[in-house]
């Protein structure tokens, strides 16, 4: 016999499908299935009634169990048996099996096996569980009892849905996972996870501009029936999308570990820093370079660029590690060598302090060919206990500034694309027909993105959004956005939150002369133009001025002499005005003014 309850309440036997009565009679059962122990009376008629049973309801429980004895009662074969003790009732299921025992077990099998780095065998272990419901679960039941473990089960089995279609896009199952979150995401649209999963699997199909309209569509609901923003979890997915981020699409080699992102489907320009990359990782020694930039000038796209392109170098494996500097939560290097160790050896016990577990790192990779890309690192006590001591292997890092307390790493300064790089990225994201077009527009739209990949991949989507538009449209909104005091559109926030980052990151003194020295209309700007603005000596207004360039917001151009990009500018003269205020603005103003040219 086999009873069901993740659908219709049912009892089979073979084909044949026992009658179990009334919905309460059915609530009964459903009850004595679900405890598994002997259950009193009074607990019976709280389930069934709640806290307005009937005069008899003790007696129709009589009568529900007797009824439910002899349904369940097989002439000459043994099968489920409901006792009446001094304890309750209680149903001896025997051989008989239950649909939601299998369940749960099967979660368990599942989740078992995910930790066992096993994601094809967990896939079909919860596939399997999924594959067990029928419609919602204990159907035909009435009461609270029932209305709770309703409840209960359907949490379940949203989780093991969720985590399903998670593992389809672990193994690379892009599409199909795709079509089945669609569905998902169609009976619960006010679902974030359920349509971040949706949004990542769009993006792997190569369906980026769907996968951008399911985040349009979600923060309109949120927004028209709960009057809420999305979350930031998704909201940094939706980010990651628009900038191209390559992380979005791990490859699922089951070899060698290969735990790389998939290298982006346009990568524009970049072959000088390609090759200062393979000649720095693949000579004798212990190899190790840093990439230092900008958010959003393509660190993380050039380093995941060169490590695929340098795959025959590496036989061992290919490790991709996150180490978020960028959230403000930064990877504790002790919880990152615990992913590389499984990742290279999977079941190694695991030392309990940073130290034995950095030397057991060391040497579980020594005499091996493997490389790994660190990105995004906070500081040198991050990635320290991360390098491998031995020759063969290779590290690429990338910061947003270089970490001079690691003497062995060579660094190299990410700047903007060219002007024919930038438009090349433009063109393979909005379409090479538009920008041939409106060459000029096109050219001055990369320019006011200050050529940086990130910007121009927004400016991209602002045109997919926008196929009727011209450039020279796009070139007149970006304008006046630049010209605001406050950034109005999501994808200006895109572009502004590395700026934001940066500035975050400079002392006090400094972030006030970024701010300041922005206010006049020239981008250029001299070491005797912020002595005067602020009022500070030539060595205070050199110092501030390098360690701005060294935080990538403006560049050296001659002795003394800097630029800001066009979006930075924009940001610091935004930032002025808030912090400063308009008085303090026009003060400095008047101070470079009153100085003859």
């Amino acid at each position: 016999m086999r009873f069901t309850l993740l659908g219709p309440i049912r009892a089979l036997t073979g084909p044949a499908e026992l009658p179990l009565g009334t919905p309460q009679q059915r609530g009964l059962l459903a009850l004595l299935l679900l405890q598994d122990r002997p259950v009193p009376i009074d607990a019976i008629v709280d389930a069934l009634w709640g806290d307005r049973p009937p005069a008899s309801a003790r007696s129709t429980v009589r009568t529900y169990s007797s009824r439910l004895r002899q349904t369940l009662a097989r002439p000459g074969a043994p099968g489920p048996v409901l006792h009446r003790t001094a304890a309750g009732y209680r149903l001896d299921r025997g051989a008989a099996t239950l649909d939601v025992t299998e369940f749960l077990d099967l979660l368990d099998r599942g989740a078992g096996l995910r930790r066992d780095g096993d994601a094809a065998g967990a896939a079909h272990a919860l596939r399997q569980a999924l594959d067990l419901w029928s419609g919602q679960a204990l159907g035909g039941a009435q009461g609270e009892f029932a209305a709770a473990q309703r409840v209960r089960l359907d949490m379940a089995r949203r989780t093991a849905r969720e985590q399903w279609f998670d593992l389809q896009l672990e193994l690379g199952e892009h599409e199909s996972a795709a079509a089945g979150l669609a569905a998902a995401v169609s009976e619960e649209p006010l679902d974030g996870r359920l349509t971040e999963l949706w949004m990542t699997a769009l993006h792997r199909s190569g369906r980026t501009a769907a996968a951008l309209a399911a985040f349009r569509a979600l923060r309109a609901a949120l927004r028209d029936e709960l009057g809420i923003e999305p979350g930031a979890r998704i909201q940094v997915l939706h980010q990651q999308i628009l900038r191209g981020a390559p992380a979005l699409a791990v490859t699922t080699d089951r070899g060698a570990p290969e735990q790389l992102p998939a290298d982006l489907p346009v990568f524009t320009g970049r072959d000088e820093q390609v090759g200062w990359l393979r000649g720095t990782l693949t000579g004798p020694a212990p190899a190790v370079a840093g990439i230092t930039g900008l958010g959003g000038s393509g660190k993380t796209a050039l380093a995941v660029h060169a490590a695929h392109r340098l795959g025959d170098r590496f036989p061992d494996g290919r490790l991709f590690v996150e180490l978020a500097a960028r959230s403000g939560s930064p990877t504790p290097p002790l919880e990152v060598l615990a992913g590389l160790l499984r990742a290279v050896s999977p079941g190694v016990a695991l030392p309990s302090t940073l130290a034995e577990r950095s030397a057991l790192w060391r040497t579980t990779v020594a005499r091996r060919r493997l490389l790994v890309v660190l990105d995004d690192a906070a500081d040198s006590a991050q990635v320290s206990p991360l390098l491998p001591g031995t020759p063969g292997c290779a590290v690429i890092v990338t910061a947003t500034r270089r970490l001079l307390e690691l003497p062995t790493v060579r660094w190299h300064r990410l700047g903007p694309l060219s002007e024919t790089e930038a438009l090349h990225l433009l063109g393979a994201v909005a379409g090479h027909d538009r920008v041939a077009r409106e060459p000029q527009a096109a050219a001055r739209l990369v320019g006011a993105c200050s050529h940086q990949p990130l910007p121009v991949r927004v400016a991209a989507a602002r045109l997919l959004d926008r196929p009727r538009w011209t450039i020279e449209r796009i070139m007149a909104q970006l304008d006046d956005d630049l010209r605001q005091p406050v950034v109005m559109h999501e994808d200006c926030k895109i572009v502004d939150e590395p700026i934001r980052r940066a500035e975050a990151g400079l002392r006090p003194a400094t972030a006030r002369v970024f701010r300041i020295a922005a206010l006049p209309g020239s981008p250029d700007r001299s070491v005797e133009d912020v002595t005067l603005m602020l009022r500070v000596s030539p060595a205070q207004a050199r110092a501030a001025l390098e360690e701005l360039v060294d935080a990538h917001l403006v560049e050296e151009t001659s002795t003394d002499r800097y630029r800001y990009p066009v979006l930075v500018q924009a940001y610091a003269r935004r930032r002025a005005d808030q912090v400063e205020g308009p008085g303090g603005c026009r003060a400095a103003l008047e101070l470079l003014a009153a100085v003859p040219a």
